[in-house]
């Protein structure tokens, strides 16, 4: 039986694989794609480590955005690499995403509200949000 926590190392190494690959074929210095996706240099030194954590799927977004490469494939290593230009604009923008863990729940829980709840939710954190004064 394999153990779970080596197959998150296998799949997570393929990714920083995949990462390497990417900026490498676009000609960029890690210093570059930092600079061109808004993150710190050791960011992106981090994603291509081994043993340190990938990119939030905003960030790996841009990544596959400024270098041309398919989001699927970079995330996954499945179907097509490049981006043909006949594929149109990407299905979700990077800024739709949830990009933190409080995000995602605050996401899910607004999901699973009534309509109505939802709008007076929002309602409340537009108030809530003003700064006073």
């Amino acid at each position: 039986m394999k153990d779970s926590s080596a197959s998150a190392r296998t799949a997570s190494g393929r990714l920083k694989d995949r990462i390497r690959q990417t900026r490498s074929r676009a000609g960029l210095s890690k210093a570059e794609l930092a600079r061109r996706i808004g993150v710190s240099l050791s960011a992106v030194v981090q994603w291509e480590h081994p043993d340190r954590g990938g990119p939030s799927a905003r960030h790996l977004a841009a990544l596959a955005q400024c270098t041309g490469i398919a989001f699927e494939w970079l995330a996954t290593g499945r179907g097509p690499m490049c981006v043909s230009a006949h594929d149109g604009p990407p299905a979700l923008e990077p800024a739709a995403m949830a990009v933190t863990l409080f995000e995602e729940r605050l996401l899910d829980l607004a999901r699973k509200l009534p309509s109505q709840r939802q709008e007076a939710l929002v309602e409340f954190l537009a108030v809530w949000t003003k700064r006073p004064g």
